[in-house]
């Protein structure tokens, strides 16, 4: 379907280091948006023209040249990278393909090929391995399509009517392991470019997997860093809806309050009506980095008090940065106070796991 952008509002403009977005979407026609907190939208968007040029001109191609593809049939080289095939990534099955088929590097297994991987686009690889460039229009049959992204809803209808809201960081990069060119998300840099009125290409996806407790007076505690925050904003303005009596803790991370600290305003004033129970960690406001880990810690006592207490514990942000560190807090206090050792710890997380009292929304 496609959605009308309502507003796109850049959270973070004193920041220098990242662009996050708020984007607001409205249905082009009378039809109802049907989502629940935790569910995701996904966003489907070309590939911008430089990128394309650059993969055209590195393969000796003038983007007339047909191909076929499974998906979308005949097309040219030019409507196949702009709008059906994968290049702002760099797939790790990309370089199992051309390892098997042409003896090209010597990555030792698909954790070697997704270290590689991370970091790097198509044109990155046509410049370190130009044998590739020689396959020309070839080339093009080996790449991925280029696939939907997913975001996290940050709303709920019930607060913000036939609305759907988006959290949205700006990937964008320099790689210098393979020179100055900066990178950008596919997704990321079309959305960080709308303006109102504009049109997105989308679909509402149901996530079963993070969701509100059915009994409202459970206690939640909900745990993000960054963009992370997104989920959580959906689930307080539903347990306000709701009147839930269960208590409502969030524990947030960013690098700066000054600039980085997303839904300001609401978060505080949620906080203030005792909606929320809200715990902050800034990382570079002080000389020691103070992370949601920190504030877990200081506050172990009443996470572990909620927990025996039937809490249900969201974690939301980056697999390698937020959901790591908190993980191993979480089984360091599950190990002080259940007085078991680490085999224990796991198998009492993967206990609240397999009841759906603790739900990760990881990426």
């Amino acid at each position: 379907m496609q959605l009308r952008v309502k507003h796109n509002i850049n959270l973070t403009p004193l920041c220098a280091d990242k662009a996050i977005y708020h984007l607001a979407l409205t249905p082009l026609e009378p039809i109802q948006l049907d989502y629940e907190p935790g569910d995701w939208l996904t966003l489907q968007f070309e590939n911008q023209q430089a990128w394309v040029q650059a993969v055209l001109t590195k393969l000796g191609l003038s983007g007339e040249e047909e191909l076929e593809l499974r998906r979308a049939g005949k097309v040219s080289a030019h409507e196949a990278l702009l709008r059906h095939l994968e290049i702002s990534q760099l797939n790790p099955a990309l370089l199992n393909k051309i390892q098997r088929q042409y003896q090209l590097g010597d990555w030792a297994d698909r954790q070697a090929m997704m270290d590689y991987a991370y970091g790097r686009d198509i044109v990155d690889l046509l410049a370190v391995f130009p044998e590739l460039c020689e396959l020309g229009l070839e080339f093009l049959k080996l790449l991925a399509p280029l696939a939907p992204r997913y975001y996290s809803i940050a709303s709920t209808p019930v607060a913000v009517g036939n609305e759907v809201h988006l959290l949205v960081k700006l990937v964008a990069y320099v790689n210098t392991t393979v020179g100055r060119r900066m990178h950008y998300g596919v997704a990321s840099y079309a959305i960080s470019q709308l303006q109102s009125g504009e049109r997105v290409e989308c679909e509402l996806k149901a996530n079963p997997t993070f969701k509100l407790p059915q009994t409202p007076d459970l206690p939640i505690i909900m745990i993000g860093a960054g963009t992370g925050i997104a989920p959580f904003i959906g689930f307080i303005q539903q347990r306000i809806a709701q009147r839930a009596s269960g208590r409502n803790l969030l524990f947030f991370g960013e690098t700066h309050q000054a600039c980085s600290f997303l839904f300001e305003d609401e978060l505080t004033a949620w906080q203030q009506a005792g909606q929320i129970e809200l715990f902050t960690a800034f990382s570079r406001d002080q000389p020691e980095k103070c992370y949601v880990q920190h504030r877990m810690l200081a506050n172990k006592q009443l996470l572990w008090s909620l927990m025996e207490q039937g809490a249900h514990l969201y974690i939301c942000g980056s697999q390698q940065g937020l959901a790591q560190g908190v993980t191993e807090t979480w089984l360091d206090m599950i190990m002080e106070f259940s007085v078991c050792d680490r085999e224990g710890a796991l198998q009492i997380w993967q206990a609240w796991r397999k009841s759906k009292r603790l739900q990760m929304d990881v990426y």
